[in-house]
């Protein structure tokens, strides 16, 4: 059943007035087809999954035959920031599974999903972000282990220097496309369901109120 159509059925006058949030209408409401939001979020999360999933062979391969050191460091923080995101994935994976087994209090349930949802999506960008300097100190070995004459504490602090610039100047694209990115799979339809069952509980408050 679609939210419009329970918004009228909501709307239509009745002997008896129905429960804020009867489980039968929720548990209609969540059991949407391949457009639902529900749907699209776990078809997101699964795709990623399956990104990391082919991922990971590929980087633990990286990290233990990559002739030169810095693109071995490069394989394993890959690998071991695919471990992360498959973990990821499968806890947000597991939130999603319980929107379909509700408790009493569904509307309290639903929203305490939607908010550890939101948690998720927050570490999510947190630790992208976070990649900025450890990819900057990876560029740093690489340079150190690639630098042809002496190590000295000026060249160090001349390639410190570029690479904080370096930081800087691409934090703030990398946050807006990192924000653009997990708004387009994830926080657009989590917009949408926690704007959905706000606007079915304000409709169903009135209806209380009238029959007291």
């Amino acid at each position: 059943m679609e939210l419009d159509d329970l918004r009228r059925q909501w709307q239509q006058p009745e002997p008896t007035v129905p429960a804020a949030f009867n489980k039968a209408a929720l548990a209609q409401l969540l059991a949407q087809q391949s457009s639902s939001i529900l749907v699209k979020l776990r078809r997101n999360a699964r795709l990623e999954l399956a990104i990391n999933y082919a991922i990971l062979p590929v980087a633990v391969a990286v990290a233990g035959w990559a002739p030169m050191l810095w693109v071995r460091l490069f394989g394993g923080l890959l690998a071991l920031l695919a471990v992360v995101c498959i973990g990821y994935f499968y806890r947000k994976l597991g939130l999603l599974r319980k929107m379909d087994n509700p408790d009493d209090d569904l509307r309290g349930h639903l929203l305490h999903i939607t908010q550890g949802l939101r948690a998720l999506i927050k570490f999510y960008y947190r630790l992208t972000l976070a990649m900025i300097p450890v990819t900057m100190l990876l560029n740093m070995v690489m340079v150190l282990t690639t630098m042809r004459g002496p190590v000295t504490t000026f060249k160090v602090s001349i390639i410190m220097a570029g690479l904080l610039l370096m930081s800087v100047l691409i934090y703030w694209p990398v946050a807006q496309g990192t924000h653009w990115y997990l708004q387009r799979l994830y926080g657009q339809h989590l917009d949408r369901l926690e704007g959905q069952l706000r606007e079915l509980d304000e409709e169903a408050g009135p209806r209380v109120a009238e029959s007291h």
